[in-house]
């Protein structure tokens, strides 16, 4: 393989534009080859910020042998079948949170992954922030004492917009696909396993019939929970905390942290102790991490394709429950 990975990025998005493609761009061992698009004049008016050379359609990014790995930032509902059709062209993926709409989806797409023998990493970056190893570090130190309570909120100032994807169903919108889906891999990450069960509520509009907040509680064994508020139409909150039987800590900025950003975490124990960390670029870990991982060079944070399966899993009882309105035992797989 050659000494950089290659990328081709399907989507022209706004977190493309603003995270992952800069991220690509200044990452040592990674190379932006092509950007695709539905409207290959889009793509093209895309790549020429970002001085590519190259772009087009999906199926040229799909196509192109000179690709080694590709970034998908396309409307969750649509995800499944590039991402498959990715694989099945021998590419390598990230895809962006979340991945899909369902575990069967999940299943289709790891499924093809293994078959074709390629990686697939979904892209919660804020999971390769040093701020999130060093929140992890201090949570299981024996001086924290026992993690009891993860508390988390992830809200938003948008207003429903019905141009905009997170408002239309059949693409997946809606603010556990959007928002919850952090507050479930954070607090799969914290406690260092996967939940027994869940409970979730959404409110739905009925104009738009996507959630535009809600909530959710996860069971952990041992009496750990999880607990997470999460929505549109709020003041911005990205923010999480542990309680544990002794001490709290707890994180300002979460989970988009901006890469000139000095996260601040405040440790509540005997004393107070606020800690400032040096501000860093997530993104850039993330494909520096997925790029090492494909050169062979360093083990990958954690094993990409399980989580993503058991992040869909809890993601599916998330809406089972709230269909059902009642607790949702899980089983992960």
């Amino acid at each position: 393989m050659r000494s950089e990975i290659r990328f081709g990025v399907i989507g022209c998005s706004s977190v493309a534009k603003r995270t992952i493609i800069p991220a690509i761009i200044n990452t040592k061992n990674a190379h932006l080859q092509r950007i695709g698009s539905r409207d290959a004049t889009k793509a093209e008016k895309f790549a020429r910020q970002f001085s590519c050379k190259q772009f087009g359609t999906y199926d040229d990014v799909l196509n192109d042998e000179n690709i080694d790995a590709v970034y998908i930032s396309l409307p969750i509902g649509l995800q499944e079948d590039i991402a498959i059709r990715a694989a099945k062209a021998g590419k390598h993926i990230i895809c962006e949170k979340s991945a899909c709409t369902s575990f069967v989806a999940a299943r289709r797409m790891l499924n093809a992954c293994a078959k074709n023998k390629v990686r697939i990493l979904e892209g919660f970056s804020f999971r390769f922030h040093p701020q999130h190893e060093y929140f992890t570090k201090i949570i299981h130190s024996k001086s924290f004492g026992k993690p009891l309570l993860f508390t988390s909120k992830f809200l938003i100032p948008m207003t429903e917009d019905f141009n905009d994807f997170r408002f239309k169903k059949e693409l997946g919108g809606g603010s556990l696909n959007d928002l919850g889906c952090y507050i479930i891999c954070a607090s799969r990450n914290m406690f260092n396993s996967e939940p027994i069960s869940v409970r979730c509520s959404l409110y739905q509009r009925k104009k738009s019939h996507v959630d535009l907040h809600g909530n959710l509680l996860l069971e952990f064994t041992n009496n750990r929970y999880a607990f997470g508020v999460f929505g549109y139409e709020h003041d911005y909150e990205a923010n999480y905390d542990m309680i544990s039987n002794k001490n709290t800590i707890r994180s300002e900025i979460s989970y988009n942290i901006r890469s000139e950003r000095k996260p601040i975490i405040t440790y509540n124990g005997q004393k107070t102790k606020t800690v400032t960390l040096p501000a860093t670029n997530q993104s850039i870990l993330m494909i520096k991490n997925f790029c090492d991982v494909l050169k062979h060079t360093k083990p990958s944070l954690f094993p990409y394709e399980k989580d993503l399966s058991h992040q869909a899993q809890i993601m599916e009882a998330c809406r089972m429950s709230n269909v059902r309105n009642k607790t949702i035992n899980i089983k992960v797989i």
